[in-house]
Order: C-alpha cells, then sequence, then structure tokens
C-alpha cells in the first residue's frame, strides 16, 4: 500500500513478514522475522528507505517467527522498541508461552526449549487498545498469543493482522492450532477486526488479501 512495504521470510513450507511503514517521522518495522535472518532483514529495509535507518520497531507478538531477531535490530539499529503491554513479559521475562494454560498440549511441547526474544532487555513503549502509534491504531487481538496487536493504518485502508488471521491460496483461515493457546478467544479477535472499517488485509504468513479484506474477513 502507498506507505507499507513488505519482506517475506521463509519460514520451512511458508513464510513470514516483516512489514516496513512510512511516516512523517520516519520509518517504522514491525516484526523481524525468525532468528539469523537480521542481516536479509537489514538490508532489505536499507535497500528500501535508501540508508535510511527506521527509528521504531513493534513486535506484534513474541513467537520466535517474530522476533527472532528483536534484540539484534534493536542494538545495531539504537531502535524504540513497542509491544502489546500484555506481551511484554513473554518478551523479556522467563514467563514464556508454555506456561500459559493452551487447549492442546501440543502447544507445550512446542515452546519447551524456547527462550523469550529480549528476556533481559525492555519494552520501551506498551501498547494499549486505540492508542496511536507510527501512524496506526492499535487493537488488542489475543488467542493465538496473550498480547497480540493489530495495527490499522486508515490512511491505506489496511490492516495489519499478524496472526489472527493466515491466508492460504487466497483463502483466509485460522492460524495453526498448536501455536493458539485459545482458538475461541481468537475467534473474537477475528470478529473484532471484521467489524474494523478497511480494504486490505495484510496477514504476516500467507499473501496479502487486497482490497476486499473486510469482505473475506467476515
Amino acid at each position: 500500500t502507498p506507505h507499507i512495504a513488505r519482506l517475506d521470510l521463509p519460514l520451512g513450507m511458508i513464510t513470514v513478514a516483516v512489514f516496513l511503514v512510512r511516516g512523517d517521522d520516519g520509518w517504522t518495522v514491525i516484526d523481524t522475522g525468525p532468528e539469523n535472518h537480521e542481516k536479509v532483514v537489514m538490508d532489505a529495509v536499507l535497500a528500501h528507505t535508501r540508508g535510511e535507518k527506521p527509528r521504531l520497531l513493534i513486535l506484534t507478538h513474541g513467537h520466535p517467527d517474530h522476533a527472532g531477531n528483536a534484540a539484534r535490530l534493536r542494538t545495531e539499529w539504537r531502535l524504540k522498541v513497542a509491544a502489546g503491554r500484555r506481551e511484554i513479559p513473554y518478551l523479556t521475562e522467563p514467563v514464556f508461552y508454555r506456561k500459559i494454560p493452551a487447549h492442546t498440549p501440543l502447544h507445550y511441547l512446542f515452546n519447551l526449549f524456547a527462550q523469550p526474544a529480549m528476556i533481559g532487555k525492555s519494552v520501551d513503549l506498551p501498547l494499549d487498545e486505540k492508542m496511536i502509534i507510527a501512524g496506526m491504531e492499535v487493537f488488542h487481538v489475543p488467542g493465538h498469543a496473550p498480547g497480540m496487536v493489530a495495527l490499522l493504518h486508515r490512511a491505506d485502508r489496511a490492516l495489519i493482522c499478524a496472526d489472527t488471521f493466515t491466508s492460504r491460496g487466497g483463502r483466509l483461515g485460522d492460524p495453526m492450532a498448536f501455536l493458539t493457546y485459545d482458538p475461541t478467544l481468537n475467534h473474537q479477535s477475528q470478529a473484532k477486526l471484521a467489524a474494523l472499517d478497511f480494504d486490505h488485509l495484510l496477514v504476516s504468513h500467507g499473501p496479502a488479501i487486497m482490497n476486499d479484506g473486510k469482505a473475506k474477513a467476515q
């Protein structure tokens, strides 16, 4: 969209998106991709911005495929980091997702050896519902991760929905069940987003749904 660029990184049989948003006061990166992709991300961002370093990193949630390079990017670019207020403990403290009561034991097993992406560090900007940051409005969308946020860019009529929805061949669906601690709560978050005013639905996994994103979300 006019203010939003996207980079897809390989993640096994699928991809995961990193978004770059141009604002009046500079560039914002949304999510970082999985660990060990920091050079690819940094090179792509600087190529797009013609060498201008971003000022802000927003993490939609702390899953390793979304926040794996957060600590490195923050250090290299001296970024301020923002995340949902309820997600911050899962990014910075030894809490992590395996301690969440989940609907399936696979959720615990998948997170058994994973560690928080920014353990021992801090998040500069806690995000709350309806807050405006980098020209986008924040919406709390729990279910897949406790403090996950979606970001509505009203000027571009675009909704960055993180993992609330996934896209497969142009069809919307749920995120992977074993990574979603409460599918019922995630469905409520889907309904919340589907009621917003947007055209383009920018998912993190799978192709973006352009123009009729709201209709397909509904």
